[in-house]
């Protein structure tokens, strides 16, 4: 009869402690629990099994954790900037295929290689060329070439995109690597200028993609950007860090804003440059003299920033090197994404010579004229 309160509880078959805790607790004594004390804490085996769970979860995810090494590269693009990479990668100990659209684009790509490393092989075997000689063969040989992207990425540790910097095209690309590369393949992108997780989401695998942004000319320029997104796993970024290395380059960490680091910083430097020489009223824009009524000419602008901040190129110097197509592409997609930022504005002068096909040094005009 009587309420719950005023009965013994039940003796615990691992304790003799069931009626001593009663008392105590109808004194307001709340007696201490022993870990094998039944239904209230775990008992030593269940802890102890536990325990061994626990370090055996952490093994797998250890052991799952595990960083790709990278020997097998697939670079797709056989332009100035893939074939660069193709190169580093093969001195490096890495096997290569690089991958384009005909025969004849890698043809030259193949050659432009090999030109380059025998300018690499003189200056760094200077007092022996016979290594050099073999510094090369070596190189090239590690060096094989494909127009069947998908044919060759099934056992690739990496593939690194250098194409056309149109996300459409990038995009239909990656889908369909997708389905032929291997489970471990990490896919980067080289571009410049576009968002990496835009690129990432014509994937399955956004964990194990992630932006490597090399500098031209390769073999020379020693930074490598690596851009993780929010997606990328961080075995994936290290993975690509430690490839950065074994590359011999240096490699920065950024989030995937637009134009990373050095972009974000050089490209609004280089159009401030482009305003200020064509800065001045609006019917000086309309005037045939435009590109000599700014505020200071492109000369005085390349030398002052020549000298003044130890630059080794002008700004106009670097915009006719790097192309005015590229730039205006860079800041026409910038200009989408923020009408209203000043910095991303487009300058009537660089569209003016972009539509007169005036790019830079690659097609003898851009801001000045080469032989």
């Amino acid at each position: 009869m009587g309420g719950a309160g005023l009965e013994s509880p039940p003796r615990c078959p691992l304790t003799s402690r069931g009626r001593r805790g009663a008392r105590r607790r109808r004194h307001g004594v709340r007696p201490q629990r022993s870990p094998g004390h039944c239904g209230r804490r775990p008992t030593m085996a269940f802890v102890t099994r536990q325990f061994v769970r626990s370090v055996s979860s952490s093994s797998a995810a250890s052991a799952a954790a595990k960083k790709i090494i990278v020997k097998h590269v697939t670079v797709i693009g056989g332009g100035l900037m893939g074939a660069g990479i193709a190169q580093v990668a093969a001195a490096t100990g890495h096997t290569v295929v690089l991958v384009d659209q005909t025969e004849d684009i890698l043809a030259k790509s193949r050659q432009g290689i090999e030109d380059s490393l025998r300018k690499v092989a003189k200056k760094k075997f200077a007092e022996n060329p016979k290594a050099g000689d073999e510094f090369v063969e070596k190189t090239l040989s590690s060096i094989s070439t494909s127009t069947d992207a998908a044919a060759v990425v099934h056992s690739t540790d990496l593939v690194v995109e250098a194409i056309v910097e149109n996300l459409a095209v990038k995009n239909e690309l990656f889908k369909r690597l997708d389905k032929f590369a291997a489970e471990h393949t990490i896919f980067a992108s080289n571009t410049s200028s576009l968002q990496i997780t835009s690129i990432a989401n014509a994937t399955t695998r956004q964990d194990r993609f992630a932006g490597l942004h090399f500098f031209n000319p390769v073999p020379l320029m020693k930074l490598v950007e690596v851009i993780k997104t929010p997606m990328t796993s961080q075995k994936t970024f290290e993975s690509l860090v430690d490839f950065s290395k074994a590359l011999g380059k240096h490699p920065v960490s950024c989030k995937d804003t637009p134009g990373f680091i050095v972009n974000r910083l050089l490209v609004p430097y280089l159009m401030e440059a482009v305003r200020l020489h064509e800065r001045g009223t609006w019917w000086q824009e309309l005037s045939a003299a435009f590109f000599s009524l700014g505020d200071a000419s492109k000369e005085d602008i390349d030398t002052a920033m020549k000298l003044g901040a130890g630059y080794p190129m002008g700004p106009f110097e670097l915009l006719d090197y790097v192309g005015l197509d590229t730039t205006k592409f860079i800041m026409d997609g910038w200009h989408e994404l923020d009408v209203k930022d000043p910095m991303f504005q487009p300058s009537p002068a660089l569209n003016k010579l972009v539509a007169e096909k005036k790019l830079g040094r690659k097609t003898g005009e851009g801001f000045y004229k080469y032989k």
